[in-house]
């Protein structure tokens, strides 16, 4: 379960940096020049997540753990 709810989390993550900047996703096709690309966007999504999730780790676990 844990999984399901990391993949869904980076999918989600990756559609709302889509829904955000949708013209840098699709000015690559329309234009050449120096753009990002759907792809792209969705790798460069995944590795933030992953790096914010890895960096503030602690910090996530501790907001959701109840206090004793």
């Amino acid at each position: 379960m844990k999984h399901f709810r990391t993949i869904t989390t980076v999918i989600l993550t990756a559609a709302l940096f889509y829904l955000a900047f949708p013209q840098a996703a699709f000015a690559a096709a329309e234009q050449e020049g120096h753009s990002i690309t759907l792809p792209q966007l969705l790798i460069l999504g995944f590795v933030l997540g992953l790096y914010l999730y890895n960096h503030f780790k602690d910090k996530i676990k501790a907001m959701f753990t109840k206090k004793q």
